[in-house]
Parts: structure tokens; C-alpha cells; sequence
């Protein structure tokens, strides 16, 4: 039953999120059952995970398929269920070289666990140009590990764990004009959200959406295209990176 269950949780697990009030045993398509046998309407998808639902049966055989044939190899080796997927990946945001040709490439793929953990390389590959600041959101959310947080724009979730790595700056959401002031020559990276999952699902009109490229300070910048939540028909933990001016994403 539940309450045995939650108790459970408490004796092992950190109370981060606090004490979980369903616990949940087993789900079909979008319905789950919790451990007292009641169903619900799964409209959370494990955060966008389980889109096409829980217990697919084409995600079940490839995944027994796939398991069957060879487990978890960390990333020191190639296989080519990997490569294959990130050559997807590549042709599904149209960059060069994703048919597995050789020569000039526009794009690579880096496979990784979250979004956080994507925030995060991206935040580095900024800091590969040289450049010190980036720009993010007002009321954005990235991640909770050190650079996604300093990139999330909520000061209640970035006060218990200040400072945060410098150099970070935010400014109001869908203000072209304010994020045309606040870019110059020491800004690396521009983070957007298309939908900001942690602020009431916003969005803006693709019009108020600024576009690399249109002014000169902007020009010559990263901009990260980070997908959370709602909307999403990226896998979870993809970042697309756009590559505009000199620098190499």
C-alpha cells in the first residue's frame, strides 16, 4: 500500500521534493495505478519523458532487443545505435554532415543524461570562445547544477547556493530591445527558452523572438535554443545550438 511506501522514502531518500504523495506501481499508455490500486490520467509523462506512453510496446521490444544484444558502454567506446542516433539528430536540425559523410561539419552531437547536464556543456562550450558573460531569461529555468542555475532566472532558486559563477546576466523575456543593450563585445552566449516550462508555460510570438545575426553586437554570438518541457518533441536532455558568426557549437 502507499503509506508503507512513504515511509520507506523517507527512511532512504532525500526529502528534496518532499514526501511524495502518490506511489506509483505500474501504467499503461497514459494511465498509471498507484500502490492502492487507484488509476489516474498521466498528463506529467515523466516530465516529457514517456510521450508515447508507459509500457509501449515498440519501446519495450527495442529496448529487450537492444539489451539482449549489448548493455551500457559508458562513452569511452563507439556503437552504432549511438552514432546512428545522433546522425537523427543532426538531419532533424538540418545541419551539414548528418548522413555520415565525410567533409566540411556543421554539426556534432553531444549525448548526455538531462537537460541540466546539456545547459551545462553548452554554458562551457560559451566559455570555449574566450568571451566572459552570457545573457539569459528573467524567470528562465536551466537546471539546479552550478552553471544551469546561474543561467536560471529566479532569484529564489539561485539564493541558497550564491554566489553563482560569474559573468551570468538576465533580462526580461521576448525584450528584443534589452537584450540588444545588454549584448557586447564580452558576451559568449545567448540562452532562450522557445517556452518557459517553469513560468507558467510563457511563450512569445515568433515576432518578439530575436534573430542571430540581426544587429552587429549579436552577430557573432552562441545562442542556445533549450528545451524543457511543454512543446517539446526533442528527446530529453537536447540542446540546440546554433551557430552564428565565428563561433564553433
Amino acid at each position: 500500500m502507499t503509506e508503507p511506501l512513504q515511509q520507506r522514502w523517507s527512511n532512504a531518500l532525500m526529502d528534496t521534493y518532499g514526501v511524495p504523495r502518490l506511489a506509483l506501481v505500474r501504467g499503461e499508455g497514459a494511465v498509471v495505478t498507484d500502490a492502492d490500486g487507484k488509476q489516474y490520467l498521466d498528463l506529467l509523462a515523466g516530465i516529457a519523458v514517456n510521450i508515447l506512453g508507459h509500457a509501449h510496446p515498440a519501446i519495450v521490444e527495442a529496448v529487450t532487443a537492444q539489451l539482449s544484444t549489448l548493455g551500457h558502454t559508458s562513452n569511452l567506446y563507439a556503437t552504432e545505435p549511438g552514432i546512428a542516433l545522433a546522425e537523427q539528430l543532426l538531419a532533424h536540425l538540418g545541419a551539414h554532415g548528418a548522413s555520415g559523410a565525410t567533409g566540411d561539419v556543421h554539426g556534432r552531437v553531444f549525448l548526455c543524461n538531462s537537460g541540466t547536464e546539456a545547459n551545462e556543456a553548452a554554458f562551457k562550450l560559451a566559455r570555449a570562445t574566450g568571451r566572459p558573460n552570457i545573457i539569459a531569461a528573467e524567470n528562465a529555468f536551466h537546471g539546479r547544477t552550478m552553471g544551469a542555475l546561474a543561467l536560471t532566472g529566479q532569484p529564489a532558486k539561485r539564493a541558497p547556493f550564491e554566489p553563482m559563477p560569474p559573468g551570468v546576466s538576465h533580462v526580461p523575456y521576448g525584450d528584443i530591445e534589452a537584450l540588444d543593450r545588454a549584448v557586447d563585445a564580452d558576451t559568449a552566449a545567448v540562452f532562450l527558452e522557445p517556452i518557459m516550462g517553469r513560468a507558467a508555460s510563457s511563450c512569445r510570438p515568433t515576432a518578439t523572438w530575436p534573430r542571430p545575426g540581426r544587429s552587429p553586437r549579436t552577430a557573432a554570438r552562441c545562442w542556445s535554443s533549450t528545451r524543457c518541457r511543454p512543446g517539446s518533441a526533442a528527446p530529453a536532455g537536447s540542446t540546440r545550438t546554433r551557430r552564428s558568426g565565428s563561433c564553433r557549437t
